[in-house]
């Protein structure tokens, strides 16, 4: 066992035996109904390709990260980090098959123990060896990444949810399967993805603007704003699908001469500054109407709202009236210039 010196981080490196890594380590699991843990679940099919690999001679010569909330020993139980899928893989190899896993359970793998370790820590080390890769759902990381600078001392975790269900939305316009948004597929630029043309908004613009227009449509019961399970969880996202997709089907009707083949028109209304000032408009309205709503009633007033705008699609332009209000404060500007000329004037 070796310290690695560090400044005031405290690493150890050592090995552990197959069987010591079976029977000592646990995975802090990211739950998203009580927004616990970090880990993302487990890959089935991930597993499945490494007990094949283990099944025979095999060669696995990248530590396994893991962390020790407290001072660590020989018999401490430790979280893992990374590698979770190598060693759930070792334990299933126990299951399937016990005469392998007797060949192999003495086999020695390399160990890097986090000690003393808060689970800020454990996060941000695991976000930073994941945010490049495929490996991590990019809503988890982006929840967690922001969740560790808020007030930890604050049980109020509804920021955390409305950013989770911002990203995961971000993600199914994104997709081009199994549905596809006509407007919104492959239009958003996710960290560590590769670049492709045309993505017009950064996930972090996304989801910074919807954060306030899902807590109006929170207040106003159009989705709800806890979930118990999975399935309820899941219909929140389609709803939202719903709604999004509908209201930019209303904004292209509007201005439809911004949608044709040229992506240059769509540049500002589809980037940052028309998606956050249009989502303000939104808002906008909803404080200013009031009451609870279903899915299907907030869209019938929100292509009402669109269709008052009484500005022509040039402002939308680059180098229009709007280009210039890159900022949370020029989104505003937008807004109210919206409202004004919908004959909702703010005071």
């Amino acid at each position: 066992m070796d310290r690695i010196n560090q400044g005031t981080s405290n690493i150890i490196q050592t090995r552990k035996t197959v069987d010591w890594l079976v029977n000592h380590t646990r995975v802090n699991v990211f739950n998203p109904m009580t927004f616990e843990g970090y880990q993302r679940s487990i890959d089935k099919k991930h597993c499945a390709k490494i007990v094949d690999y283990l099944s025979r001679e095999f060669f696995l010569p990248t530590s396994i990260i893991c962390a020790s909330r407290k001072e660590y020993t020989e018999d401490a139980q430790l979280y893992i980090v990374d590698g979770q899928h190598r060693v759930e893989a070792l334990r299933l190899l126990r299951e399937e098959y016990p005469a392998r896993y007797k060949q192999v359970k003495d086999y020695e793998l390399s160990v890097i123990v986090l000690e003393k370790a808060e689970e800020e820590v454990e996060i941000d080390t695991f976000i930073t060896i994941n945010k490049t890769s495929k490996k991590v759902d990019t809503s988890l990381a982006y929840v967690l990444k922001n969740r560790i600078n808020y007030d930890r001392a604050s049980k109020d975790i509804s920021i955390s949810k409305r950013e989770y269900l911002s990203v995961e939305l971000a993600t199914a316009l994104n997709a081009s399967e199994p549905k596809k948004s006509d407007l919104w597929a492959n239009k958003i630029l996710f960290e560590g993805a590769a670049r492709q043309t045309p993505q017009l908004i950064s996930l972090n613009a996304f989801v910074m603007s919807m954060r306030s227009l899902l807590y109006y449509l929170q207040q106003r019961q159009v989705i709800p704003q806890d979930w118990n399970n999975r399935e309820e969880l899941s219909n929140c996202i389609d709803t939202l699908y719903f709604i999004t997709d509908a209201v930019w089907l209303e904004i292209r009707n509007k201005w439809p001469d911004l949608f044709d083949s040229d992506l240059e028109k769509r540049r500002i209304i589809q980037g940052s500054i028309g998606f956050s000032s249009l989502n303000k408009y939104l808002v906008q309205n909803l404080k200013r109407e009031g009451g609870s709503m279903t899915a299907s009633e907030f869209i019938e007033r929100a292509g009402t709202w669109i269709r008052d705008i009484q500005f022509p699609s040039n402002v939308w332009l680059p180098g229009g009236r709007f280009s210039k209000y890159s900022s949370a404060a020029g989104f505003s500007i937008i807004a109210q210039e919206l409202m004004a000329s919908a004959g909702h004037p703010l005071n």
